[in-house]
């Protein structure tokens, strides 16, 4: 993974080697506050249908949980130092 956009105080965008997979983390105000968004998107072009079945059936909700306990960590740290 390499960083592919930063926008200080307002994006963060990571990308694979290949391109296949973007991972991107963007600040939005929100009323008095401010919003993080995680987005991330893969590429299963040119794989074939085993690889998106198991990818289905494991990896987006392994990353939905990953992004769910994360996601309050930072929201914790960034309010500790604000």
């Amino acid at each position: 993974m390499r960083v592919e956009v930063l926008d200080p105080r307002r994006t963060l965008v990571f990308r694979s080697a290949d391109g296949a997979w973007v991972w991107g983390f963007h600040l939005r105000r929100y009323g008095a506050g401010t919003r993080l968004i995680s987005r991330n998107r893969i590429s299963l072009a040119g794989r074939p249908g085993p690889g998106r079945t198991v990818y289905r059936m494991v990896m987006e909700p392994g990353s939905l949980v990953m992004e769910r306990r994360m996601l309050p960590g930072i929201k914790q740290r960034a309010e500790r130092t604000s």
